[in-house]
């Protein structure tokens, strides 16, 4: 009861703050999650700022419009084939704040690789059986898989509550977790939500990875400790301090293995065990904009964080964004950070790869019987094998509203030649043709390796054909990772779909107002 009076009190007030989490995808975009992209927001009505690539983090594409359809194509999980027929809804109420969407994925199988040995499709034996590890009742998350999204208001607003699967989320600027994906172990569901409000004196963001489980669970709240004194300079209206924190407190500490085999062991749902010990991590920071105008808006900032069990690090970052145009926005974001860590430390602790490396971090070499050792995140970073470093990060995007997006990141450390790398593509301009594409790729050291779509990649791409009004094909790839029961580890999981869908959109979404002028404290 509590919590709701603040989060009603919040959503009375007005005012904002600093950018907040990179928006997950709003509710007329062409994501799976909503996303804010299609907004018939008029470039002149507003400074254009947020996130510009605003899918980025989803795993696959959604209408613009409300929706009542029901498709079917060919599903490639694992070594089978299979036919995925899913009836779906999206619908948007109250001007397009809330949206709603709900989905029933039902897959048949049409034929395997598994059954052949010479690497030949086979008709399965099982052929036309309803995948009924989709639906498992040893675990309840499985029938979260329904629920696509429940979303009020978008990002920048004073009152944000996402739920939903298919997008990533970041707390702050990022430090304790950038970009956490749940759900790149594809055969595991997880529903996250999300809820964020603010007004003129401070606000707060909560964000837990699985309704079902909450295992991650992270939040800030912030103050603007000046603004009780309505001041006109820039610099004490804006600036602002606040505190963080996150834990996993499920969080594998050591693989558990037969002690007479040595073979490591699953659960009932085919997912590694490990024994566990929670992980913890603090922050605190502080911001304040230094530059506003028209077409600028620059902010510099500096968090400090700190891993429970380990030791901290200091991070130095500036966001800028830059408007050009009038009638035709270019809007511009950049993110610069700087950053002096511990051994025993690493920014961005939950990130994209964050669902496999808990388990699964470093390879460690073969033990006696021939398996392959790993260590879990946890042993990894509390080892001090990543040594005392100054990192860096860089980010920079692109984007013109409703038309085109683009982003480009990059991050390293002084005492390794390993780099991690994204880029993203979302064009959202044609009413008939929605396309999107993120490549994600971590410790590669040259170019040769960038483009292996290897256990160091991940990979999401999607579009979306209107053909006729009623008749739409929809594509999507990925690469990613689910547990080989055969290895007892994660492999790359390579897989696609393309289906047809009989449906009808109806009721364009009204545009809604533009963001306030500021915002929740940035988040690269």
């Amino acid at each position: 009861m509590v919590s709701l009076l603040l989060v009603v009190a919040f959503a009375q007030l007005d005012g904002g703050m600093a950018d907040g989490p990179p928006p997950v995808p709003a509710l007329d975009a062409p994501s799976d999650a909503p996303a804010v992209v299609a907004e018939s927001v008029a470039p002149t009505e507003g400074f254009v700022k947020g996130e510009l690539s605003v899918y980025l983090g989803s795993d696959r594409l959604t209408v613009k419009h409300n929706r009542i359809g029901v498709s079917a194509g060919i599903d490639r999980f694992g070594p089978a084939y299979y036919l995925l027929v899913e009836p779906q809804v999206d619908l948007r109420f109250l001007d397009s704040k809330l949206g709603i969407g709900i989905g029933v994925p039902l897959r048949f199988e049409l034929f395997s690789f598994a059954d052949s040995g010479n690497g030949s499709a086979v008709l399965s034996k099982n052929l036309g059986r309803f995948r009924v590890e989709d639906y498992a009742l040893t675990r309840p998350q499985n029938y979260s898989r329904i629920l696509k999204y429940i979303t009020y208001g978008r990002k920048e607003d004073h009152l944000f509550i996402n739920v939903g699967q298919r997008y990533a989320s970041s707390i702050g600027h990022g430090t304790l977790m950038r970009r956490y994906a749940p759900n790149i172990d594809i055969d595991n569901v997880r529903v996250s939500a999300e809820v964020d409000a603010y007004n003129d004196y401070a606000g707060f963001e909560i964000f837990t990875n699985d309704i079902v489980e909450a295992n991650v669970i992270g939040g800030i709240a912030f103050l603007k400790p000046f603004s009780f004194f309505k001041p006109d300079n820039v610099l004490l209206k804006t600036f602002s301090v606040g505190v963080s924190a996150a834990t996993d407190w499920k969080a594998p500490l050591a693989l558990s293995t037969d002690p007479l085999t040595g073979v490591r062991l699953l659960d009932e749902n085919n997912r590694l065990r490990a024994s566990t010990k929670p992980v913890v991590l603090f922050g605190i920071d502080a911001e304040v904009k230094v530059v506003k105008t028209e077409n600028v808006d620059v902010k510099p900032y500096v968090d400090y964080s700190l891993l429970a069990g380990g030791n901290a690090g200091l991070t130095f970052g500036a966001l800028g964004r830059f408007n050009v145009g009038t009638e035709i926005v270019n809007a511009f974001r950049v993110v610069a950070e700087l950053r002096v860590l511990g051994d025993k430390y690493q920014t961005g602790y939950f990130d994209t790869f964050y669902e496999v490396d808990r388990f699964m971090a470093r390879e460690l070499g073969r033990n006696a019987l021939g398996f392959l050792d790993y260590a879990t995140k946890q042993q990894d970073v509390l080892s001090g094998r990543l040594g005392q470093r100054v990192g860096y990060y860089f980010e920079g995007s692109w984007g013109i509203r409703n038309r085109i997006a683009f982003t480009l990141s990059v991050e390293g450390a002084s005492n390794s030649a390993e780099k991690n790398f994204v880029a993203h593509l979302e064009i959202p301009a044609l009413d008939f043709l929605q396309i999107f594409g993120s490549y994600y790729k971590r410790a590669f050291v040259d170019v040769s390796e960038f483009g292996k779509l290897d256990e160091k990649a991940i990979l999401f791409a999607g579009a979306r054909l209107r053909t006729f009004p009623f008749l739409f094909i929809n594509g999507r790839v990925y690469k990613t990772f689910r547990v080989n029961t055969d290895v007892q580890r994660y492999d790359n999981q390579f897989g696609f779909l393309v289906d047809l869908e009989l449906g009808w959109e109806f009721g364009a979404p009204k545009p809604q107002a533009p963001a306030p002028e500021e915002s929740p404290p940035p988040q690269p």
